[in-house]
């Protein structure tokens, strides 16, 4: 009994030491000449915790503890190695389960991530914030049915969802156009742009089903889808067409250009697209814009060339041949093209919108042609926020600050969804060297549009502040 009491006793002066050096050896120590262990995850500023984790690896409680703490900071890749290091001893635990797939999704790794999340509801179905990531994470990665399932019961749980309700009738109506209509319909008392995009749609969708042709309906709906910035759901929809009519040429061109906007090469679909329909205006404008943006401005205007001789006086097509021309030097021609569209469509506020883009954009007789031509466009559509948009656009280059803030700001009342509109207040704000108030902005056009030519120079100013 003696011995076995000394023993215990000394034992507990081992782990005395043991916490002593712990101490003296933790870089938070102000013993001088201490040296200090290394982290065994890199972390820009290692949780005190972390040290525990190197004396103590098979107590989980540190790891996670520490990894949670990165997870909070951001630091994801850090907090994703500490939570692996726990990972083998908390297979069971639910919560444990779904930060490590958020740990896995900030890093990248979206397939393993949706796995944790899955196996934590798996554990525990009623962890809502899990629920909530992971038909996020089902979208976002395009597994279309599971997203389904998921916000299905994510609507069980939470029936005024009007973001998932909205999202859900994206799905089906990419799918199944028809059978959306009724949760399109069902958004009418949801947030004003919500509101607007579900009516949009349901309109687009119901027109289309009128003629009764399954491919059309679906390359109409997929059409719609990539105005309302679902590029990848746009895709799935443009798919079901071409299956249903693999030579349906407008449905290639489109879906040419929801891959573009995916970020994924188009090239295949639009040369497809033209092949198969070398006379539709859609097709060969589609193409001719994309050789524009890559550059090649003879390939780009011969196609838009073909595109106006099927369809002459589009404004669409007009903006583009004006851009190409004014490249090239041609600013006569350039100005002709939108002239043209102006002269064939005078009450049409696209068509002076187009006209005052061309001027305004290229920075060209802004006041003797852009400005008035931009107010024609307003005039026509008062409430057409891009109309309201580049009048705004034309006022700040001119210099009237002021009167350009006001347009902006009326254009985001229309539409608070433009991209544009948030970049244009953003600039006219830190001109007026309302710094603080412009960042809010910028950061809106960035989140509008994260990979395309606004976000991409919202991102450049806000990377000055």
């Amino acid at each position: 009994m003696i011995r076995l009491r000394a023993a215990q006793y000394f034992g507990k002066i081992i782990l005395i030491f043991a916490a002593v050096a712990l101490l003296w050896l933790s870089p938070a120590s102000t013993v001088q000449g201490a040296v200090p262990f290394r982290p065994a995850c890199p972390a820009d500023s290692p949780p005190a915790a972390s040290w525990a984790v190197l004396w103590f690896p098979r107590e989980s409680d540190f790891a996670v503890a520490v990894g949670r703490e990165l997870l909070v900071r951001s630091d994801f890749p850090a907090a994703l190695c500490y939570l692996s290091l726990a990972e083998p001893y908390r297979q069971q635990d639910p919560v444990f389960q779904s930060d490590l797939g958020n740990a896995l999704w900030e890093t990248g790794k979206s397939d393993q991530a949706i796995v944790r999340w899955e196996q934590a509801l798996a554990l525990d179905p009623t962890l809502d914030g899990t629920l909530n990531r992971l038909w996020k994470g089902y979208v976002q990665t395009r597994q279309w049915t599971k997203a389904e399932d998921a916000i299905g019961l994510w609507l069980a749980r939470h029936g005024g969802d009007s973001e998932a309700t909205y999202t859900l009738a994206l799905i089906q109506a990419a799918r199944d156009p028809g059978s959306a209509l009724a949760l399109l319909d069902s958004l009418n008392s949801a947030p004003p742009s919500l509101e607007k995009k579900a009516r949009e749609l349901a309109t687009v969708i119901r027109s289309a089903i009128e003629l009764r042709v399954p491919d059309y309906i679906f390359a109409r709906t997929g059409e719609e889808l990539i105005g309302l910035g679902e590029p990848a759901l746009a895709e799935e929809a443009l798919r079901r067409a071409i299956e249903r009519n693999p030579n349906y040429g407008e449905a290639y061109a489109l879906l040419g250009s929801a891959q573009e906007a995916a970020g994924e090469s188009p090239e295949d679909s639009y040369r497809r697209g033209v092949a198969l329909a070398p006379k539709s205006a859609l097709a060969c404008m589609m193409y001719g814009s994309w050789m524009h943006r890559k550059g090649d401005l003879t390939g780009a205007r011969w196609w838009l060339l073909q595109a106006w001789a099927a369809a002459p006086g589009d404004w669409n097509i007009a903006s583009e041949l004006a851009q190409v021309d004014f490249t090239l030097g041609n600013i006569g021609d350039a100005e002709g093209w939108v002239l043209q569209a102006v002269t064939a469509h005078p009450k049409e506020a696209d068509a002076w919108i187009a006209l005052a883009r061309f001027y305004i954009e290229n920075d060209y007789q802004i006041e003797e042609n852009g400005i008035p031509a931009a107010r024609e466009a307003v005039i026509l559509a008062p409430t057409n926020d891009r109309a309201l948009d580049i009048l705004g656009l034309g006022l700040f280059a001119a210099g009237d600050l002021s009167t350009a803030e006001r347009f902006f700001l009326r254009a985001l009342e229309q539409n608070p969804d433009s991209a544009g509109a948030h970049l244009h207040l953003g600039m006219c704000l830190q001109e007026e060297g309302r710094i603080a108030e412009a960042k809010p902005e910028l950061e809106s056009a960035l989140r509008l549009d994260p990979s395309g030519p606004v976000g991409k120079q919202a991102s450049g100013m806000l990377a000055k502040y």
